[in-house]
């Protein structure tokens, strides 16, 4: 992120609240300026500009949220606004986002959270420009990718480089388009992506299987990361292959049920190497598996869950790279600080 992108306002009367707030921030590497009412705010923002204000709705009993969201419109028409609420104010959050904020956090916020949501709608502004090029892309969303899902779900580490690294060698294996190529790297660093819009992120980290319901709503994320990243014409077939990578050859996966050629080429190598890669992470609730295991499983699985041929060029690669490919979520693990354990 270039230094005018890092620039938060950060506005609320509770002096703690915003320091204890804006020390988390500045940690997560954002340049934060704290202002203690909605007249220092204005006034902030006079002076200088902002890629993002954060502010309570409710100053000393005034609902003064539109204030501070009619400055910025006025003054600094580019920066994005978020909005900390608790339960009584909700309705007036409700009310100033439909004046151009674009989300709201109640309180008490949790300032990871906020950080990735920043991170979020910042990079969301500008995966929009239709200027961009294949490497600004794939900056971007690894960027909004390593500072929102994998910030939640620490477990996540490095998962949509590696799903990236080994889509791209079976797709040169069987022949895609170099076009297609690029936009499956892209689908595959961002295919978890619309994990991060799920009402309730505690599902991400249980201690243990989901339940019925609660699978129920994961099962939702394909569907929101394509809607959520679907603004910019080259992610269109991105998008497609990020929906798509919970399907299965014979119908049975989500959310469309898509069956055998249903599912792009691309689509079919994302299915795989997802997979894999969640196969031999560790999760709170299991081991990585090994390579023999792993092996077997899409064997059984080829002409089932997954498409034959793409099956066939990944067990070929397992055959050579598979332990190197096994052991590289935990380095991951460990180069983001969790213990093997954690």
């Amino acid at each position: 992120m270039d230094p005018d992108s890092r620039r938060v306002l950060l506005v609320d009367d509770e002096p703690r609240v915003i320091e204890m707030i804006g020390a988390v921030l500045e940690a997560q590497g954002f340049d934060v300026t704290l202002a203690g009412s909605p007249v220092a705010a204005v006034r902030e923002l006079q002076a200088s500009p902002f890629a993002a204000v954060v502010t309570d709705v409710v100053f000393d009993g005034v609902d003064a949220g539109q204030k501070i969201l009619a400055a910025c419109h006025d003054l600094r028409p580019t920066a994005i606004v978020l909005l900390m609420t608790g339960y009584p104010a909700i309705e007036g959050a409700v009310q100033a986002m439909r004046g151009g904020a674009v989300d709201y956090l109640p309180k008490p916020v949790d300032s990871v959270v906020l950080a990735a949501t920043l991170h979020r709608t910042i990079r969301q502004q500008q995966i929009r420009s239709d200027t961009l090029e294949y490497t600004d892309l794939v900056d971007i969303l690894s960027d909004l990718v390593a500072n929102t899902i994998e910030r939640v779900d620490p477990y996540t580490a490095g998962h949509g480089e590696r799903t990236r690294r080994y889509c791209r060698v079976i797709a040169e294996r069987l022949g895609l388009a170099r076009p297609t190529i690029e936009r499956l790297e892209l689908a595959a660093i961002a295919h978890d992506y619309g994990k991060i819009y799920l009402d309730d992120l505690g599902f991400l980290t249980k201690k243990g299987p989901l339940t019925a319901g609660e699978y129920r709503q994961v099962q939702k994320h394909p569907e929101l990361g394509a809607e959520m990243l679907g603004r910019n014409p080259y992610l269109r077939e991105v998008c497609r292959y990020v929906a798509e990578h919970h399907e299965r050859w014979d119908g049975t996966g989500y959310p469309l049920r898509l069956e055998g050629e249903e599912i792009t080429p691309a689509g079919r190598i994302l299915c795989v190497v997802e997979v894999f890669d969640s196969l031999s992470t560790r999760r709170s609730y299991k081991d990585p598996w090994e390579l023999p295991k792993t092996m077997d499983f899409f064997e059984s699985q080829s002409g089932r869950a997954f498409d034959p041929a793409v099956v066939d060029s990944f067990l070929s690669l397992l055959e050579v790279h598979g332990e190197e490919w096994l052991a590289e979520p935990q380095r991951d693990r460990q180069a983001a600080g969790l213990t093997p354990t954690s």
